[in-house]
């Protein structure tokens, strides 16, 4: 006996059924995604788990908190936000807060800091900012018309041509704040006849000289002489020169570092007749002249 055949409209509507059920299917699994996804969503930008509670800012007590926050938040490196959750959750996430210390590039904006570094505790919601400002080495001036004619004079103080700007500098020779000229022997100034100003957040001379002067100033530091002037007359012969209280000129070369000479400058200071010299002349590696 033959099988009944099953009526085509039988099989179209187990075929529809069976569609049904994969859409509902469908449906629910996308619905259940969206679900998921809000879900994180909700979690990272409204409930209190990754919720910013407080930033603190430690150290650096001359700079305003503001200047601090804002240079971080400022973010012009880019580097500061941690991935994408910054750029989606700002900074009022946990998430978006880096680790760790801002990159000299955004140091740049606020030059009287010499680090920031950012760390955060998820317990307490806290961010902390640990600042610390640059610490006065000395004072830098660009003195516009070129070097005085007379041997170790000075344009400082009040007969200081127009023009002259002045910085302090750190001991790393970063100028980070304007400063006025000034005399005495407390602080000591460095006039520069030959660059022009290089600006606030640089260094006082390029990478090629700058430790090599920072050696200078160390040498001039452990002598303990009373200074008169120390003059940049012209960058291109590489020199400073120093006037002293005691009489006798230092000259010195920004081609190699002048450590090496503070052993016997010192000797050669503590003999009797130091202040009869004219000039010592350290301007020959491993070598000093003096008359």
């Amino acid at each position: 006996m033959a099988r009944p055949q099953i009526a085509p409209y039988v099989l179209d509507k187990k075929k529809r059924r069976k569609k049904v059920r994969l859409y509902v299917l469908a449906a629910l699994g996308l619905f259940a995604l969206y679900g998921i996804f809000f879900g994180i969503v909700w979690i990272f930008m409204r409930s209190p788990l990754f919720r910013v509670d407080a930033v603190t800012v430690t150290g650096a007590p001359g700079v305003p908190t503001s200047t601090v926050v804002a240079l971080v938040e400022a973010d012009p490196s880019g580097k500061m936000r941690s991935g994408w959750f910054g750029a989606v959750f700002g900074w009022g996430s946990m998430l978006a807060w880096p680790s760790g210390a801002v990159p000299t590039s955004t140091l740049a904006m606020a030059p009287e800091l010499s680090s920031v570094t950012v760390s955060k505790n998820y317990v307490t919601h806290t961010v902390t900012i640990d600042a610390a400002e640059r610490q006065p080495f000395g004072i830098w001036c660009f003195v516009p018309g070129g070097a005085p004619q007379a041997s170790g004079a000075s344009a400082t103080g009040p007969s200081a041509p127009p023009g002259e700007q002045c910085y302090w500098f750190d001991d790393t020779g970063v100028m980070f704040e304007r400063s006025l000229s000034t005399t005495g022997n407390l602080i000591y100034m460095v006039s520069d006849y030959s660059q022009k100003d290089r600006g606030l957040g640089n260094t006082v001379l390029p990478a090629q000289f700058n430790d090599n002067f920072l050696s200078i100033m160390d040498v001039l530091r452990g002598l303990g002489l009373g200074i008169k002037a120390i003059d940049l007359k012209d960058l291109s012969l590489e020199e400073v020169d120093v006037e002293t209280a005691p009489g006798p000129l230092l000259e010195f070369s920004l081609r190699f570092p002048a450590n090496e000479y503070l052993p016997v400058l010192q000797n050669l200071v503590a003999q009797p007749g130091f202040n009869t010299i004219q000039y010592v002349d350290c301007r020959t590696r491993g070598r000093i002249f003096y008359k």
